[in-house]
């Protein structure tokens, strides 16, 4: 089975080659790299063209966003399953392997992903061993339990589900256009998921997108996915858990409000927060709008990030 890893490039000169090496050292070795270069203005793309392997691929344009870089990797990917790895992230050696025999053994009707391990500095773990897959039927269900659990280096689609669906990730926005195919998919697909870590996502490079987004307001794909499941009928198992997903995402724009001194905008955000779904989460945030107490929001909310990252 051909794979295709479609890696946008932007300016990751210090990283590139790390990230397409654990690609080539994979051991399912039918593989071909199709590296977009959004633009760089630093030598990241030169040092590709170094690397000399015939499986690489590289395609320049005008810097136009990651969802661009992606979309035009996809548009050129010839291998039957399409996979993403960002720059600056890389595979453990058996990824492909793994997501190849989940696509073999469920091949209709559904997209692949494993779990994955965030990494701050040098790291020297050792990988997991590939497990047995697991059937998510109820995409939306899981996520809202258990938060995000994959990401975009961790996730293959097969590419006649990709190419139908163009393009794939929303052009000119810079957040979340990776969940946005998700959820998308998700609708349509199962998700068939391995719980072992297999690939390494770098959570301390200036810049990232992740670490400088704020919530000002509602990202447009949490709106959307609000759209979408408001519009399917209640008995619909998927539409309860988007809406929770939502909800907790406005929360979050409430809380963001509240420690910023905004209070009636955090009050209108739990208002249409509650339109979708009431949770013990929002409770909480109602009462310490209500409280005025945005200090102890903010001690709260950095409380539970530095737990996330021990």
């Amino acid at each position: 089975m051909l794979c295709s890893v479609i890696v946008p490039l932007y300016n990751k000169e210090q990283y590139v080659q790390a990230a397409l090496a654990s690609v080539l050292a994979q051991t399912h070795q039918e593989l071909e790299i199709v590296v977009v270069d959004d633009g760089s203005r630093d030598g990241g793309a030169a040092l590709v063209e170094a690397m000399h392997d015939p499986r690489i691929r590289l395609i320049r344009q005008a810097n136009g966003g990651v969802s661009r870089a992606r979309n035009a990797g996809v548009a050129v990917a010839r291998g039957e399953l399409i996979c993403f790895l960002d720059a600056d992230d890389w595979y453990g050696p058996a990824y492909l392997e793994t997501v190849c025999a989940m696509a073999r053994q469920h091949p209709d009707g559904a997209f692949y992903a494993t779990a994955y391990r965030r990494v701050s500095g040098v790291d020297d773990a050792a990988w997991d061993m590939p497990s047995d897959s697991v059937v998510i039927d109820n995409f939306f269900a899981h996520r809202h339990r258990h938060g995000p659990f994959f990401f975009t280096g961790s996730v293959a689609v097969p590419r006649r589900v990709l190419q139908d669906m163009q393009p794939c990730f929303p052009e000119g926005e810079n957040f979340g256009e990776d969940q946005d195919l998700w959820f998308r998919l998700a609708e349509n697909a199962r998700l068939v998921y391995c719980p072992a870590r297999l690939v390494a996502y770098r959570v301390d490079v200036a810049g990232s997108l992740t670490a400088v987004h704020n919530l000002q307001s509602l990202p447009p794909f949490f709106l959307r996915l609000e759209q979408r499941a408001t519009s399917l009928p209640a008995s619909d198992a998927a539409r309860r858990p988007a809406l929770r997903i939502v909800s907790d995402a406005r929360v979050s724009v409430a809380r963001f409000a509240l420690q910023e001194g905004r209070r009636g905008a955090a009050l209108a955000e739990l208002w249409r927060a509650a339109r979708c779904a009431i949770s013990a989460r929002w409770a909480v945030t109602v009462l310490v709008c209500s409280l005025g107490n945005a200090s102890m929001l903010k001690r709260w909310e950095l409380w539970r990030e530095l737990r996330k990252c021990n």
